[in-house]
């Protein structure tokens, strides 16, 4: 693991920002986030910057899990090199707020070039009631400054999955969204929450952002129950709108568990899942 030096890339890209996000729990939202990057990082040679700001930080758990980087981030990533450093408060009113370098917040794997990472924190659930609009457009700023999309193709956040001052933080800075979802009958509510949300967003801040589109999760065998919710989600004009992924991921115990790691590309079955998703995902982009 090394500390990601400021640099500038010869090979110029024009990255895309997408937030990883639902307003329900439990859908499958890190796994794919981190399935997707991973494996277009690692199969497909593309240059991933992961953003956590989910206080739950499982994107964090999960790399660190993956890199055996557990006891650095107790005993130091946690401190000194997080997303909290992005939203540190003025303390006087003419103060200009000063965006840190790449290098005070990136985290970059010698195993794995194509992977950067900028931890979450807990603690993040202190700072959420000190949230204020100008705040709120730090990534946005950091992601402009840095000019982090000649450095990166993608730049995935991963969201919390609750109304908060982060979740405005990632979709102002975002391109896009998906939206992870799995089929149970509370699934339509996350999706009308997280339209609200958006919808508030591009009407306070003018934002473009654009769905990429819901990606079914953790698909279990058919049954007719499973077929009825599924019927009544995608028969809501919502839903429409956002538009479905032909992909999906289906229910793969060892994944879920975390036999081998939470990284859907060390497990066959989720492998070829996330190999379906992850070109779909490309595909949509590159047709705009």
């Amino acid at each position: 693991m090394t500390e990601k030096p400021e640099s500038t890339n010869p090979d110029k890209k024009n990255g895309k920002v997408i937030s990883f996000i639902n307003m329900k729990g439990g859908v499958g939202k890190t796994t794919l986030c981190v399935g997707i990057g991973e494996y277009l990082a690692n199969y497909e040679d593309k240059k991933i910057l992961f953003i956590d700001v989910d206080p739950q930080f499982n994107t964090t758990q999960t790399l660190m899990d993956h890199f055996n980087l557990e006891e650095e981030y107790m005993t130091d990533f946690r401190h000194n090199i997080t997303i909290r450093k992005l939203f540190e408060s003025i303390s006087s009113i003419s103060e200009i707020p000063k965006i840190p370098s790449p290098k005070e917040v990136i985290l970059s794997f010698n195993d794995s070039p194509n992977i950067d990472l900028i931890c979450g924190n807990i603690d993040l659930i202190f700072d959420d009631n000190q949230g204020d609009s100008a705040r709120s457009r730090r990534i946005k700023k950091f992601i402009a400054e840095h000019k982090l999309r000649e450095v990166y193709d993608f730049i995935f956040i991963d969201c919390p999955p609750t109304i908060s001052f982060y979740t405005d933080a990632a979709l102002n800075a975002s391109d896009y969204y998906l939206v992870p979802n799995r089929i149970d009958r509370y699934s339509i509510l996350g999706i009308r929450l997280l339209k609200q949300v958006i919808d508030r967003l591009k009407y306070d801040e003018d934002l473009n952002i654009q769905p990429l589109g819901i990606v079914y999760t953790m698909v279990g065998s058919p049954s007719l129950k499973s077929q009825r919710l599924k019927d009544t989600f995608e028969s809501s004009s919502i839903v429409q709108q956002i538009a479905l992924f032909n992909s999906s991921t289906t229910y793969v115990n060892d994944l879920m568990v975390g036999l081998q790691g939470n990284i859907s590309s060390k497990y066959k079955k989720s492998r070829e899942d996330i190999h379906d998703v992850s070109l779909e995902l490309l595909e949509r982009i590159e047709r705009g």
